[in-house]
C-alpha cells in the first residue's frame, strides 16, 4: 500500500536522523559547575536531565578518561578510607572551549523511533489487537511525570539561593510538562476512539 505523502505522522520523505553521541558534551557541562566524581557525575545526571537526557552508565567513564586525556579535563587520586581510590575531575580551560562552542552550534535534530506509535499504526494486521492496555499504561505513565515535574519545581521555586542556570532549568522543565500534558491529551482521545473511556 502506498500511503499519499505526509499520511502517517511526520510523513515526510526523508532518511532517518542518527543523533549523534554527545556524552563528552554533557559531562562537560556538568563538570562547568563544579569538580566530580564518575559516581557523582551518574547522581547529578539522574536528578536533574533524566526527562530529556540519558548516558549509558558504562560510557562516562571511559568518556572521562577520554577528556583527560584530551586536556579537556584534569583529575585528582584521593584513596578513600577503607576503598578504592577515586578520581575526582575538573573541567580544563580548553574544555570550557569546546563546551562553548558545542553550545553555540545548532542541535543534532532529534531521533524519531516511538514503539507505541509502530505497533498502533499496525494494529489492524493482527486480528484481536486491542492497543488499549498500551495507550492506557502510556498515559499512566505521563501522569506520573506530571507529579515529578511538579515536585521539582516546588523544589526549584523554594530554593533559598537560586542559581544563574535556574532560567533555563525552568525553560527545561516546562517543556517536559507541556510534552507531558499533550501526550495525556493524545491517549484520552484515543481511548475515546476506542471506546474504552
Amino acid at each position: 500500500m502506498q500511503l499519499p505523502a505526509g499520511a502517517a505522522a511526520g510523513g515526510a520523505k526523508r532518511g532517518v536522523a542518527r543523533t549523534p553521541n554527545r556524552t563528552r558534551q554533557a559531562l562537560l557541562g556538568f563538570l562547568s559547575w563544579g569538580p566530580q566524581t564518575g559516581y557523582g557525575l551518574r547522581k547529578v545526571i539522574d536528578g536533574s536531565v533524566s526527562n530529556f537526557w540519558t548516558e549509558s552508565y558504562g560510557r562516562i567513564y571511559p568518556m572521562l578518561k577520554e577528556l583527560e586525556e584530551e586536556g579537556l579535563a584534569t583529575s585528582i587520586e584521593r584513596q578513600t578510607p577503607g576503598g578504592r581510590p577515586t578520581k575526582t575531575y575538573s573541567i580544563t580551560d580548553r574544555g570550557r572551549s569546546e563546551l562553548a562552542v558545542w553550545l553555540a552550534d545548532e542541535p543534532a535534530p532529534p531521533a524519531r523511533r516511538n514503539e507505541l506509535l509502530l505497533k498502533l499504526f499496525f494494529a489492524a494486521r493482527a486480528e484481536g489487537t486491542d492497543p488499549s492496555n498500551m495507550v492506557e499504561a502510556f498515559r499512566a505513565e505521563k501522569l506520573a511525570e506530571l507529579e515529578r515535574y511538579a515536585e521539582t519545581r516546588d523544589e526549584l521555586e523554594s530554593a533559598a539561593s537560586p542559581p544563574p542556570d535556574m532560567k533555563y532549568w525552568m525553560l527545561t522543565l516546562r517543556y517536559g510538562e507541556l510534552e507531558a500534558e499533550a501526550h495525556v491529551r493524545w491517549a484520552d482521545e484515543v481511548l475515546k476512539e476506542l471506546g474504552t473511556s
